[in-house]
């Protein structure tokens, strides 16, 4: 580039080089709609009389050439442009075009021909939404020479700009598609990152035919009638790939696809992108919708119904949520749904109605499963038990227990009590033990095993080990066939813990029998966790 400094020139009406920085300047506030000017003389807004080249005259009879702009924009006067290599730095220098309080506004941006990359404030960036301010004609024009004489030079053409792009974003997309300038803003539109990985296999690579190999890249064969549909509607390249991709072939269907609804389904709820990934949520659900009802019914059939859920999507009265969740549920549910209840969603599409039955049909589908969960988990429970005691049956091992200890056993109450028969004689009879307690000796490991499983307690798998070596001796208690007291004597005869199911303290009956015993055995009781044996 020639030139360092640009000024807009209010009697050429365009940007021209300057040797020296460009001083600011005061565009004049138009309303073009109302056809009104704000007089700066007067300090308010004027009719337009009449518009002269780039002069206008006011009401009042005030004249003002431009610069022309409407209130509330930037209106850029300058530009400081500094090449080195095949960098650019360019200051962009301008003002808040308002009818007070104007103020003056700059931008630095770097643009990085070899590397692609545009950085603006040293942030880069490459959606043309963050390009709020633009290049003049001429410095722009001056920029695409130069990468068109470098494509000129690589490719052995150079290629025109035909594009409603300006300034970095005309630049922007001759980067990134040098053949096709429109190709930018469509894969912008399809969820692509330029800086992404994947983004080179859609851009014009080495190849000069860009265009061809956009559709190829697409997936879509470049007959004239997509192209035809391509040079009315951009966008429609969009549709066309999105339907071949979910498995439908007819051309005929995929031409329908090329229209604003469908092309608004696939940019709002099918691509997602954020942090500089791209993800299509709906995509794998869509294609199993599509391979599923193919199977039922034909092509025809099948998009006319994802055209019933497009049209649901620009309803206002049905949440896009409530679409995207029933189309998302469909891979969740479809191998449990009979053909008929198939062919009833693929005749309603996805709405509010088969929203509710696919998500009523996989939460019965859950608690079946969960149900089923919990009868394998207690069958498979009920095996270990199985197993573990049959385990401990044939593991089982005698512990040699001294005579001292296993006068431990004990039965609480009298061995006989007196009772009336029915004719009022009394007789002796002998009580049986289950109508006592009865304290045990535990001298193996299968009855260690038996009381901590019906106990509820460790007794059973951790303590074998200390029986056997003599450091403790289980006694236990049962009343009414059921297991009531755990003691735990050490070998000097002192209780270290005496306590009920689940580790329970002692109470009511279980506590007065634990006494009962304490005396028979001359140990003297203080409480359940300190008890030492009488000397």
């Amino acid at each position: 580039m020639q030139s360092r400094f640009w000024i807009y020139s209010p009697k050429l009406n365009k940007y021209v080089p300057l040797s020296r920085e460009p001083m600011s300047l005061f565009p004049t506030i138009v309303d073009m709609k109302e056809r009104t000017v704000f007089c700066r003389a007067c300090h308010r807004w004027e009719y337009i009389a009449g518009f002269s080249q780039n002069m206008l005259k006011t009401q009042c009879g005030k004249r003002y050439e431009g610069p022309f702009a409407y209130e509330n924009t930037v209106f850029n006067y300058g530009y400081d442009v500094v090449r080195r290599g095949q960098v650019y730095s360019v200051r962009v220098k301008g003002q808040t075009v308002v009818t007070a309080n104007r103020r003056l506004v700059e931008s630095f941006y770097e643009l990085n021909l070899a590397e692609k990359v545009l950085y603006k404030n040293g942030k880069s960036v490459f959606e043309h939404e963050d390009l709020r301010t633009g290049l003049c004609p001429e410095i722009t024009a001056d920029i695409v020479a130069e990468l068109g004489e470098s494509y000129k030079e690589r490719y052995g053409i150079q290629p025109t700009v035909a594009s409603g792009f300006k300034g970095f974003n005309l630049i922007i997309g001759y980067m990134l598609s040098p053949f096709n300038i429109n190709f930018y803003k469509i894969a912008q539109h399809w969820g692509l990152n330029p800086y992404d990985k994947d983004f080179a296999s859609l851009s014009s690579g080495d190849t000069p035919t860009a265009e061809n190999e956009m559709f190829e890249s697409l997936g879509l064969r470049p007959s004239k009638t997509i192209r035809k549909l391509y040079q009315q509607f951009p966008q429609s390249v969009v549709c066309c790939a999105a339907a071949k991709d979910l498995g439908f072939t007819d051309v005929n269907i995929i031409r329908r696809a090329a229209t604003p609804v469908c092309y608004a389904f696939f940019k709002y709820c099918m691509i997602s992108f954020a942090g500089g990934e791209t993800s299509y949520p709906v995509r794998p659900a869509l294609i199993a919708f599509v391979t599923d009802l193919l199977a039922l019914s034909n092509q025809k059939t099948v998009w006319n119904s994802l055209e019933r859920t497009f049209s649901y999507i620009a309803d206002s009265d049905i949440p896009n949520n409530v679409i995207i969740d029933g189309i998302n549920a469909w891979p969740l549910c479809n191998n449990l749904l009979t053909t008929k209840e198939k062919k009833d969603v693929l005749h309603e599409g996805f709405n509010q109605y088969t929203h509710d039955f696919l998500v009523r049909r996989i939460d019965a589908h859950q608690e079946e499963e969960k149900a089923q969960r919990a009868a394998m988990a207690a069958e498979e429970r009920a095996r270990f038990e199985a197993q573990e005691k049959e385990r401990w049956h044939n593991e089982n091992e005698m512990f040699a227990i001294e005579s001292q200890f296993l006068d431990l056993a004990y039965k609480c109450g009298d061995d006989r009590i007196a009772v009336k028969d029915k004719n009022g004689n009394v007789e002796t009879i002998e009580v049986e033990d289950d109508d006592r307690y009865c304290f045990y000796v535990a001298q193996s490991t299968e009855e260690l095993h038996i009381v901590g499983s019906e106990m509820h307690n460790c007794v059973g798998w951790g303590y074998a080990q200390s029986v056997r070596a003599r450091k403790c001796t289980i006694v236990y208690a049962k009343y009414k066939h059921k297991y009531k007291i755990c003691i735990e004597v050490t070998p000097d005869f002192t209780i270290r813990q005496s306590l009920g199911p689940h580790n329970q303290p002692l109470q009511d009956e279980a506590l007065v029998a634990y006494h009962e015993w304490c005396r028979e055995k001359h140990i003297v009781f203080k409480k359940a966790f300190c008890i030492r044996a009488a000397r």
